[in-house]
């Protein structure tokens, strides 16, 4: 906001000048007398970017509340003002700390859902979170941190499938299926009257399942057990 300057160096992303960039932190200082709408009509002059309160409020679903002070809001209110504040300018990249720290049920679809519809619209959000299951529901990438250390990182998918598996109950397989299946597929284990497909060959299922079918065996059963964020988390973070 120019009011303080850096004694030397820069900071660049990707090359180019730090801005475009969004920020929602933790814990942000809201003063109380100042109107939701007002609020975010100081930030649009001080930040130097045109001003779109209405549009912001109706994206937050704060159209109605405009004139509340943000001394009498509720905790989720906040939450929506901060990222209304967040969104200011446009930027195409935002960086979210706990956005639904406190948030009720309700107020957590919310926020999900509003991160969702950002990366819709083709913004890059960084979202800092605790609350693992959370982010499950939004994010495609993940990195985990551990005392300030990068200690994994990669898609989301692919790090919870790592450990996931695949379990084909079936009846007893003709003599010699068992050894092909597990010579043609990387990630296959079977037994006499069960498939357990992992890693990689968790993509190959349906063509492992007609593999079987065509063989004359009678699927029984299947069932898929995946990994969580939780368990991802533990392992890479405990000695």
């Amino acid at each position: 906001m120019g009011f303080i300057f850096p004694d030397a160096g820069q900071i660049d992303r990707h090359g180019l000048p730090v801005t475009g960039i969004g920020y929602l932190p933790e814990r942000a200082f809201y003063p109380p007398r100042f109107s939701i709408r007002d609020y975010l009509a100081t930030l649009s002059r001080l930040a130097g970017v045109p001003p779109a309160t209405g549009t912001l409020l109706a994206q937050v679903g704060l159209e109605a509340a405009g004139s509340r002070r943000l001394g009498a809001c509720s905790r989720g209110m906040l939450q929506r003002v901060g990222l209304a504040q967040a969104m200011l300018g446009d930027p195409g990249l935002l960086l979210l700390d706990e956005p639904a720290l406190g948030l009720d049920p309700a107020g957590q679809k919310f926020m999900r859902e509003q991160i969702l519809a950002l990366h819709r619209a083709g913004k890059t959000v960084i979202l800092s979170s605790h609350q693992l299951d959370e982010v499950t529901r939004v994010c495609t990438h993940v990195a985990v941190l551990s005392q300030g250390r990068l200690i994994r990182s990669g898609p989301l998918e692919a790090m919870l499938a790592e450990r996931s598996q695949v379990v084909i109950t079936t009846s007893p397989l003709p003599p010699g299926l068992d050894q092909e299946l597990e010579s043609q597929e990387p990630g296959v284990s079977a037994t006499a009257e069960q498939v357990v497909l992992f890693g990689p060959a968790i993509a190959h299922k349906a063509r492992i399942l007609r593999c079987l079918i065509d063989a004359g065996v009678d699927v029984r059963r299947l069932s898929e057990e995946r990994v969580t964020l939780e368990e991802v988390y533990l392992e890479a973070t405990t000695p």
